[in-house]
């Protein structure tokens, strides 16, 4: 039985949806710094070589300078911090923090001087302040399908589902698995824009997303896209979801794995490029906007 929680999740998204059906009108509008939609993703560029198969290097989306920030692994207490490109090719590091709760996944993101991560075989969500070196926000995420593995050992980690972040023009994001309160009680995959200081929802959508049947997701502007593989060669981008609309679309954009296991992808709105962590490459990738 879903908790109070979850089903005020589902309830409000239900409204917002046949509100947005019986007005026209979009739930938020667009941010002055989107584009128009996504038209194609360019062939990735390999910017380093660097750890294990998977992992996941991001910058921090509402930051300064051109600082790299990494974690080594599906499972781990510690986030690098590199100066810059020169100084992640080199292996210099700037920075090293050992967090207080391991992590597991490769969805984590840096937000306006924090890190945001799952912590490993749990529910919670985790707010890590960079500069002052603590946990700043934190909460407990419930009913969710993700499959109960605190007995895991950290070598059966891969079974384990981690909830994964986004951030894009319109900042916090997270894909969380909880279970519809109507029909047949199926899987559905809320996409959630969050408070980045409490982590409490601000919006919530229900995509048409289930698991296990897509490789990568990646935020634009409010729009949820969906690579099929991560592990064939030449993919696709075959499904988007528009919380301005409320409208699912097929787009049909190729997208390459370039050493077939692409186990991170993210967009920075930064500068307007996917990070990718392809079998222990970090891959780049130019997003390709229709005017």
């Amino acid at each position: 039985k879903l908790n109070s929680v979850t089903t005020k999740l589902l309830t409000r998204v239900d409204n917002m949806e046949k509100v947005g059906a019986r007005s026209g009108a979009t739930i938020f509008s667009r941010s002055k710094l989107c584009k128009d939609t996504v038209a194609s993703i360019s062939e990735p560029v390999q910017k380093n070589s660097f750890g294990l198969s998977d992992g996941a290097w991001m910058r921090d989306a509402r930051g300064h300078g051109n600082v790299i920030y990494l974690t080594n692994g599906h499972y781990g207490d510690t986030l690098l911090e590199f100066r810059d490109m020169e100084s992640f090719k080199a292996g210099q590091t700037s920075n090293s923090y050992k967090l207080p709760y391991s992590f597991t996944g490769t969805g984590h993101t840096v937000f306006n001087g924090a890190f945001y991560y799952n912590r490993a075989f749990s529910r919670d969500v985790i707010r890590y302040d960079l500069r002052h070196r603590l946990v700043s926000g934190w909460t407990t995420l419930h009913d969710s399908l993700l499959e109960e593995e605190s007995h895991k050992t950290q070598t059966e980690v891969s079974t384990f589902r981690p909830i994964p972040f986004a951030v894009d023009e319109l900042g916090l994001w997270l894909l969380y698995p909880a279970l519809d309160t109507e029909g047949f009680h199926q899987e559905v995959i809320l996409l959630i824009r969050l408070h980045p200081r409490d982590l409490q929802p601000i919006q919530t959508f229900r995509t048409g997303l289930r698991r296990g049947r897509y490789g990568n997701t990646f935020l634009v502007c409010g729009v949820l896209y969906a690579v099929d593989s991560m592990e064939r060669h030449f993919a696709n981008v075959t499904y988007a979801f528009d919380t301005h609309t409320l409208t699912h679309t097929v787009p049909s954009l190729a997208f390459t794995n370039m050493h077939t296991h692409t186990s991170q992808l993210d967009y920075c709105p930064l500068d307007k490029k996917l990070y990718a962590w392809d079998n222990g490459h970090q891959m780049m990738y130019d997003v390709i906007f229709a005017y």
